[in-house]
């Protein structure tokens, strides 16, 4: 069941349809409807609290009867549920509310509850979807533009897998996905900077991995990396072109002029688990006593003093190797542009909404995504990043999002798929919404300011939680 506030936003701009300047007797009309299919929706949800109740589902019951009410403020039995009072014809939260707001039973009760419940969901839900592409079809064919789209995103709180109006606001199929128009058109761009990137020439000189391992590499030097590995030379080009593709995509987000960045990343890139073991066992700049632990991880990064990253592709596949390639290239070009050590979360989440972009591909396991699986409906997986704002909004309804101070000031290996999501999510939000912001929050971190005390300067919020509150509301605007 969804939170109340999943439908503030949506209400507020499904209201103001009646704002817009279409034939004033059709506008009448539509809005006439409008109020009327908002009131059953309405209803419906009324009816779900009843059910919630009666199983003891009090907290299901009381979101049902708030969200209820935000539809429409005139229904009594929302407003009381909810644990409101009419005071001088307005209603307002009554401190003297006996509303029950956590669930109760046995853990085996509450879970046969919620399944009887999702039954009854089901059907109500139905009706206000039908409802709704009926009025929203009808706004269409009336030329009402603008309460047509809002009557479709208004339906996608019900279905999001709806087709007609997925079709109707832009959204296109990709890998059996909707995408929405924003999406589609950032990946493009993506892989057009990737496509046109330089790809080096050719690197005669012995390096220090082949010294050592008594390999000879292939190599190519570009401007900004030497990319090496046991490769063939087209594959190393397509490496160097990946590098080079998500180094100008970053300096254009992070709006750093060309040389603003100017240091020297290398590469080297293995096949198998063997080749990765040799390395760890001759690389010099890996202490004897850490070199069991490498040897047992998927590759070796380093930034101080030089910038450095060996890979190891094992059993994944091309498209793994190119992922991992912009991944490291974006923690490079992080850690060099904030020269600070941040925080697992931001390291990550910023990795991952770079491959997204550049690549549409999530397959970097520094976060251990498939040891903790999917958990979204209609097929959606957290190993593949369409699917990644779906989930968002899942984790937020379904009472599974992670604590934000959980995530903010996790290690690296306490990071799973919920925490890794919510990372990326936090920093879409950030670059997306609030990018002043966020470079006002990394300047905070380079003057010592410890991670939440830079979140209150840089957001203006009390701490991680009102921080999280922020970006839920704005999960429900974007997502």
């Amino acid at each position: 069941m969804r939170p109340t506030r999943a439908l503030a936003p949506m209400v507020a701009a499904f209201a103001a349809c009646s704002l817009a300047e279409p034939p004033a007797d059709a506008a009448a009309e539509f809005a006439k409807r409008r109020t009327a299919a908002v009131q059953r929706a309405a209803k419906e949800h009324v009816s779900l609290a009843r059910f919630a109740w009666s199983r003891k589902l009090y907290k299901v019951a009381f979101e049902q009867n708030v969200r209820a009410a935000e539809l429409d403020p005139a229904n009594a039995e929302a407003q009381k549920g909810a644990g409101r009072k009419l005071d001088g014809g307005v209603w307002k939260d009554d401190p003297a509310s006996t509303v029950k707001k956590v669930n109760e039973g046995s853990e085996s009760d509450r879970e046969a509850a919620l399944r009887a419940l999702e039954e009854k969901r089901k059907p109500a839900f139905v009706k206000i979807v039908k409802d709704l592409e009926g009025l929203a079809e009808s706004a269409a064919k009336g030329g009402l533009a603008r309460e047509a789209e809002e009557t479709w995103k208004f339906l996608l709180e019900y279905d999001t897998d709806h087709a007609k109006a997925r079709a109707a606001l832009g959204y296109e199929k990709q890998d059996n996905r909707w995408v929405p128009p924003e999406d589609v058109k950032k990946r493009a761009e993506g892989g057009k900077k990737i496509a046109g990137a330089k790809e080096g020439e050719e690197y005669a000189e012995q390096t220090a991995t082949e010294k050592a391992t008594g390999w000879k590499l292939t190599k190519r030097r570009s401007a900004n990396f030497l990319v090496t590995g046991l490769y063939t030379d087209s594959q190393i080009r397509e490496l160097v072109r990946c590098a080079e593709g998500a180094r100008a995509a970053f300096l254009e987000e992070f709006r750093v002029e060309e040389g603003g960045l100017d240091f020297q990343v290398e590469f080297v890139f293995v096949q198998t688990k063997s080749e990765h073991e040799t390395f760890v066992d001759t690389c010099d700049q890996i202490e004897p006593h850490n070199r069991t632990n490498y040897r047992n991880l998927g590759g070796f990064t380093k930034f101080r003093p030089a910038h450095f990253s060996e890979v190891v592709q094992g059993g994944g596949d091309w498209a793994y190797v190119k992922d991992v390639c912009v991944h490291d290239t974006i923690h490079h070009q992080f850690a060099a542009w904030s020269g600070v050590d941040t925080r697992a979360w931001l390291d990550e989440g910023m990795a991952y909404w770079f491959t997204d972009r550049l690549l549409k591909t999530a397959e970097t396991r520094c976060i251990a995504f498939s040891m903790t699986g999917g958990g979204g409906g209609g097929g959606r997986s957290f190993d593949n990043p369409l699917d990644w704002k779906g989930l968002v909004r899942e984790m937020i309804q379904d009472g599974t999002n992670p604590p934000i101070d959980e995530v903010m000031e996790g290690h690296i290996n306490s990071l799973n798929a919920r925490k890794g999501c919510k990372a990326w999510s936090l920093v879409d939000f950030m670059m997306t919404k609030h990018r002043d912001r966020f470079f006002a929050f990394i300047d905070h971190l380079r003057n010592d300011v410890k991670q939440e005390e830079a979140i209150r300067e840089a957001f203006g919020v009390k701490g991680y939680r009102e921080l999280d509150e922020l970006w839920k509301d704005w999960v429900f605007e974007a997502y």
